[in-house]
C-alpha cells in the first residue's frame, strides 16, 4: 500500500502485491517539531517559482543593458558579463520549465509523480552556465590577451555594472529567504543546505545568484585597476576569474544534479534513524534492509524488509507496518511512500540474487 502524499492525498491504503502501509498528510499535520521546516519546504515550489520569475525579469533587464554598456565600453569584463547574464536568462527559463513540469501530479504513467523533471532540467541550466556562462567567459579572455586594448567610456560601464550587481543582489536575497529559513529550522548553514538540498532549483538560484553578485564586483575591480594603471591586463583577468568562476559553479551544479538523476539515497547515519524508528514500533524483532532513495524536491520513497514476531498475525502485521510508516512520516515529512516487506528471514542483501536482474539464461527456464 503505497500512498501519495500530496497536500490533497487521503490516507486511503490500496492493497498491492507485497505488503506495505501508507499515512496521513505528513507534512501539513506532523504532530512533532519537524512539521514546520516540512511545510517549507513543502510549500517551496512556489517560493522557487517566484525565486525563478524574479531572477528571469532581473536577467533579462541586466542582459540588454550590459550589452549596451560593453559595446560603447569595449571592456572584455563586461562582455563576459553579458555572457554570464545572457546563460543566465537561458537558466532561468529551464528553471521555470523544470518547476512547472515537476509540480504535475502522478498518474499512471509516473506513479511517483514528476519530481524529477526538475533535476533534468536543472541539469540542462548547469550545463548553460557552463557553455554560455563560463565557456564564452574564458574564451573572451583569451582573445584579450592575445589582441589587447584598452577600454574606455568607464562612467557609463560602472553605473551599469552598479546597477546589475544591485538587481543581482535583490533577485539572489528573494532567492535565500526561503532557503534560510530552512537552514534556520535545521541549525545548519546555508553551504551545507545548499549540499544536502534535493531541490536542485533552488540550489541553482542561490550558485547563479551569488555568481551574478561576485562576478559584478570583480568586473568593476578589473575595470577600476584598469584605468588606474592604464593597462589592459586587470579587464582581461577579471573576465578570466568571471569565467573560472562560472566553470567551478557549473561543475558543482552538474554533479549536484547528476546524483539526483541517477537515483541518490539519504545519508547512512539518516538510514541508521530510520531503521531504529521501525525496530522501536510494537511486534518488529529487525529490519534486515532499508533504503531511501530521492524520488523528487523534498521527497522520499523508503523501502525495505522487516521481520515481526511469529505470534503476529496478518491484521496485526499491517497494523505494526502501518504504525512504522506513520512514525517515518512524522519524522521526516519529506517521505511520500512507505514500502515495508514482512520476511521471516534475512533475504540477500541487494546486489545479491534476489535483487540482481536475471541473466539471459535464467530468463531461458
Amino acid at each position: 500500500m503505497g500512498p501519495s502524499l500530496t497536500p490533497h492525498a487521503s490516507s486511503e491504503c490500496r492493497q498491492v502485491a507485497e505488503t506495505t502501509a501508507c499515512r496521513d498528510d505528513g507534512y501539513g499535520h506532523a504532530p512533532d517539531a519537524s512539521a514546520p521546516a516540512a511545510g517549507a519546504e513543502r510549500t517551496a515550489g512556489g517560493t522557487t517559482r517566484r525565486g525563478v520569475v524574479a531572477s528571469l525579469a532581473a536577467g533579462s533587464v541586466e542582459t540588454l543593458i550590459l550589452g549596451v554598456a560593453a559595446g560603447i565600453s569595449g571592456s572584455v569584463a563586461l562582455r563576459s558579463q553579458v555572457a554570464a547574464s545572457a546563460s543566465d536568462v537561458a537558466v532561468q527559463v529551464f528553471l521555470l520549465i523544470g518547476v512547472l513540469s515537476s509540480a504535475r501530479p502522478s498518474d499512471d504513467a509516473h506513479p511517483l509523480g514528476y519530481g524529477r523533471e526538475r533535476f533534468f532540467w536543472s541539469f540542462l541550466a548547469a550545463l548553460g552556465i557552463l557553455v554560455g556562462g563560463g565557456g564564452f567567459a574564458v574564451q573572451e579572455a583569451i582573445a584579450s590577451a592575445l589582441h589587447p586594448s584598452l577600454p574606455d567610456n568607464y562612467g557609463v560601464a560602472y553605473l551599469v555594472l552598479g546597477i546589475t550587481v544591485a538587481l543581482d543582489t535583490l533577485a539572489l536575497e528573494a532567492a535565500l529567504r526561503p532557503l534560510r529559513r530552512q537552514a534556520a529550522h535545521r541549525g545548519i548553514s546555508l553551504l551545507t543546505l545548499a549540499r544536502r538540498s534535493t531541490d536542485p532549483a533552488a540550489t541553482t538560484l542561490m550558485v547563479g545568484g551569488s555568481c551574478g553578485v561576485i562576478g559584478g564586483v570583480v568586473a568593476a575591480a578589473g575595470l577600476g585597476l584598469t584605468q588606474a594603471t592604464n593597462s589592459p591586463v586587470p579587464d582581461t583577468a577579471a573576465s578570466m576569474l568571471i569565467g573560472l568562476m562560472l566553470l567551478a559553479a557549473s561543475a558543482f551544479l552538474l554533479h549536484r544534479n547528476r546524483e539526483l538523476l541517477s537515483g541518490r539515497g539519504v545519508p547512512l547515519a539518516m538510514l541508521r534513524e530510520m531503521r531504529e524508528v521501525v525496530v522501536a514500533q510494537a511486534g518488529v524483532v529487525e529490519v534486515p534492509d532499508l533504503f531511501a532513495v530521492v524520488v523528487g524536491p523534498a521527497s522520499l520513497i523508503v523501502n525495505g524488509d522487516v521481520t515481526f514476531e511469529d505470534a503476529l498475525d496478518v491484521p496485526d502485521v499491517e497494523e505494526a507496518i502501518m504504525r512504522s510508516a506513520a512514525a517515518l512520516g512524522a519524522r521526516w515529512p519529506s517521505i511520500d511512500y512507505v514500502y515495508l516487506t514482512p520476511v521471516s528471514h534475512v533475504r540477500c542483501s541487494r546486489g545479491g540474487p534476489w535483487f540482481r536482474p536475471a541473466s539471459s539464461a535464467d530468463r531461458r527456464v
